[in-house]
């Protein structure tokens, strides 16, 4: 029996880089979602399938990232977060860690990047 593959939702309001984060991480064999805003995230969650990961843009167009990785723990409280922003305060980091991401992407970020970041938030578990 193989186990199911990895889930991840991809949000971000940048249409080219949900297309091209979403071929990537699809590549690396994880099953991709995509949202372009943070009511989208919200929606998704209400659909019952769980998350194991959602990788997520801080300045995100109404909800914001802090806010949307509080409502998401509240509704899967499993699934792991990253945030992705092209800079981070230290202020910033600890509100988020606090509110429950998992760690940080700073953009732009490199392939290699990406699969070490995933992998290590979700403990080793790979896409394959």
């Amino acid at each position: 029996m193989t186990s199911p593959k990895v889930r991840i939702l991809l949000v971000d309001d940048d249409p080219y880089i949900r297309s091209l984060g979403r071929e990537i991480l699809e590549k690396l064999g994880y099953e991709v979602e995509t949202a372009e805003t943070g009511e989208e995230v919200l929606a998704k969650l209400h659909q019952g399938r769980p998350l194991d990961l959602v990788i997520l843009d801080y300045h995100l167009p109404g909800i914001s990232g802090p806010e949307v990785i509080q409502r998401l723990k509240t509704v899967c409280p499993g699934a792991e977060v990253l945030v992705a922003s092209g800079f981070f305060s230290n202020r910033d980091r600890e509100q988020l860690m606090a509110g429950g991401a998992t760690g940080f992407l700073c953009k732009p970020f490199r392939l290699a990047e990406l699969r070490a970041r995933i992998e290590e938030v979700l403990g080793g578990r790979s896409g394959t």
